[in-house]
């Protein structure tokens, strides 16, 4: 007898906010030219069954709420950088 069990596998992102400080939320978005854009922690997972097994990325990112433009930044001082150049102009 041939039992057929089908394997489901694939990828999930769980995001959550990267801190509450009010000067990094409502960043200028260069995609859709709108104060949405914010700081996120991002990670994602090779997902079996529906359960997060491997991590395949782990960082933080600048995310767009509304047309989902996404920038990977490395460090604390790189994100002060944007927002205080974001003050200047």
């Amino acid at each position: 007898m041939f039992l057929f069990i089908p394997l489901i596998c694939g990828t999930k992102e769980f995001n959550s906010a990267y801190d509450n400080k009010p000067e990094h939320v409502g960043l200028y978005c260069p995609h859709c030219h709108n104060n949405s854009v914010s700081p996120m922690k991002n990670k994602e997972f090779f997902t079996f069954y529906f359960i997060p097994l491997v991590p395949v990325h782990w960082g933080k990112q600048l995310r767009c709420s509304i047309c989902n433009w996404r920038q990977d930044f490395t460090s604390d001082a790189e994100l002060e950088n944007m927002t205080a150049y974001q003050k200047v102009q």
